[in-house]
């Protein structure tokens, strides 16, 4: 019987990367869910023509009653990936980003988003998942240091770790296995909107940045969304019976630990 496995942020990005490589994969029966319905279709029709079957759900991982709604006409899950998020600039001393976004407004708004998001995820999605259940949240490199200008999507990345372990510890009585994955820059639109960001603030081109950055990699090279995804899928796999309450790094080396 093919596995259901949920995907948040799925419309596009690493969380459709990731319902395409479980679809080829082994077939399995993805729910899908994010706001923009439109690409969540576009996104279910390639898990169809990739061997899996999909449904999709349009939901902000930020409304509580609405994943509430969805999980209450679920029937049993097999895996949960927890990839919705948000990025962007808060400096600590300015009122307003580069992108003119309202600083304070802005840092509430990603903590919501890629903390608070995960945790109303599992909650929501919990009572669905029994024995033999993978839940993987997905963090950051940025969750594994700090970034200038970053404060809230570092700080949201890192409680994602902390979030892992201790439900890893809470579930595994439970017979199910909680991880997180840290990726490191990957060719994706919010990639490309920090790398103007950036590039804006420090007063460089896109392409000089993007070099810079590249080159900070032991690889020296940016990744493709599936390539994060097989790591994610290893995790969701009912072969990883020992990987619990971890962190793995996808980031080409830039953190050994």
């Amino acid at each position: 019987m093919a596995r259901s496995i949920l995907i948040t942020g799925a419309s596009r990005g690493l969380g459709r990367a990731c319902a395409l490589h479980l679809a080829a994969s082994e077939g399995a029966h993805l729910l899908l869910l994010g706001r923009n319905e439109p690409a969540l279709g576009e996104t279910a029709e390639a898990v169809r023509r990739a061997g899996g079957t999909a449904e999709t759900f349009a939901a902000d991982v930020t409304d509580r009653t609405r994943l509430a709604e969805i999980a209450r006409a679920l029937g049993p899950l097999h895996g949960l990936v927890a990839a919705a998020g948000i990025s962007g600039m808060t400096p600590v001393d300015q009122d307003v980003n580069s992108a003119g976004d309202p600083t304070d407004a802005f840092f509430d708004e990603i903590v919501a988003a890629d903390l608070t998001g995960p945790w109303n995820t599992v909650r929501a999605f919990l009572p669905r998942m029994g024995p033999g259940g993978r839940i993987v949240l997905v963090s950051s490199v940025l969750g594994r240091f700090g970034v200038p200008g970053y404060g809230a999507y570092c700080a949201a990345k890192h409680g994602v770790h902390g979030l892992a372990k201790a439900l890893a510890l809470e579930l595994i009585g439970k017979g199910i296995v909680v991880n997180a994955v840290a990726p490191g820059w990957i060719d994706t639109d919010m990639a490309q909107t920090g790398i103007r960001q950036i590039a804006a603030v420090t007063g460089q081109s896109e392409a000089e940045f993007r070099a810079q950055a590249e080159d900070a990699v032991p690889v020296k090279r940016f990744f493709q969304a599936d390539e994060i995804a097989h790591g994610i899928a290893w995790l969701l796999d009912p072969a990883n019976t020992m990987q619990v309450g971890q962190c793995l790094n996808l980031d080409g080396g830039v953190v050994q630990v």
